[in-house]
């Protein structure tokens, strides 16, 4: 099976209380990798500079996400992140942007079994991202990229997104708290699905942390818990779970299943820095299935 992954491919400079890691990331590489592991043919949609090193390019290639001749700029630098992560705070710095993705660096007349779309910084526009949407049979959306700003100093925040439909365009999304609320104008994760639901959209996940997450499953909301793990290192967590959940569901059809297998495959990489996090514990299906067995349905809509 076929799986687009679109979102800028970056270079980290993580600092952590234990120590400062300088690596490659973004969703192409956590969540690629993950669909490659899971034996999906994975093709990037991304942006790199020629500043991206040449051992990185061979290392993703070799472990199952090409980079092609496409994929390259040659006027800007590749996107590059400095993230602090310190007791439970953490706070993202855009130092450099490659240039957006466009739909010529889609390869013709291919159809993809699923879409994963997560842009870090306004790479995908709304109009490739429907483009995407057409060329796939399920599209799953984070929309952090969508709900980002960026101040003179490339420091985060957040706001709502430019284009109120984005939702109307992909079959499911996932979603940590602050971003469903931009979404959605809803800062409860319950009334944010039951927003989602009502415009069509019947599969989502939204994140809290180390809280539970929900899940919306058809007609139902479903509170799922989360496993405890020791945390030292969030960076890639959540394209972990979209890269675990869209593999699992492409294999299944059952999304809170496999919502359930991405939620474990996240939380049990948290004591893993940066891209050590794709390589899945055994305990992943066991924790899943214990998280499936104990999803409660908490709304209906």
């Amino acid at each position: 099976m076929k799986v687009l992954v679109g979102g800028f491919i970056t270079i980290d400079s993580i600092n952590l209380p234990i120590r400062q890691v300088t690596s490659v990331g973004g969703p192409p590489c956590y969540a690629g990798l993950v669909c490659a592991r899971f034996g999906l043919e994975v093709t990037p949609l991304t942006k790199v500079g020629n500043d991206f090193p040449d051992e990185q390019a061979v290392w993703l290639a070799r472990n199952g996400v090409v980079l092609r001749a496409t994929d390259r700029s040659q006027t800007k630098p590749t996107t590059r992140f400095k993230i602090a992560d310190s007791a439970g705070n953490r706070t993202l710095t855009l130092v450099s942007r490659c240039e957006d993705l466009t739909a010529s660096q889609i390869p013709p007349d291919t159809r993809y079994n699923g879409a994963l779309i997560s842009p870090l910084a306004g790479e995908i526009s709304s109009s490739l991202l429907t483009e995407i949407s057409a060329r796939s049979d399920f599209t799953f959306l984070d929309p952090q990229g969508f709900v980002r700003s960026f101040d003179h100093d490339g420091k985060v925040t957040s706001k709502p997104p430019q284009d109120k439909e984005i939702l109307t365009k992909v079959d499911a999304v996932k979603m940590d708290r602050v971003e469903a609320e931009m979404m959605t104008g809803k800062a409860d994760p319950r009334e944010a699905l039951q927003k989602i639901a009502s415009i069509g959209l019947r599969k989502a996940i939204v994140t809290q942390g180390g809280e539970s997450c929900f899940v919306l499953d058809g007609s139902r909301i479903y509170e799922v818990e989360v496993p405890r793990s020791p945390v030292v290192d969030t960076t890639g967590a959540g394209d972990i779970l979209g890269g675990a959940t869209i593999s699992w569901y492409l294999k299944t059809r059952d999304f809170l299943r496999s919502a359930c297998f991405g939620i474990a495959a996240s939380s049990l990489s948290l004591h893993m820095i940066a891209l050590a996090k794709i390589d899945l514990p055994m305990s992943v299906d066991e924790s899943a299935m214990r998280l499936y067995s104990m999803a409660s349905p908490v709304a209906a809509v």
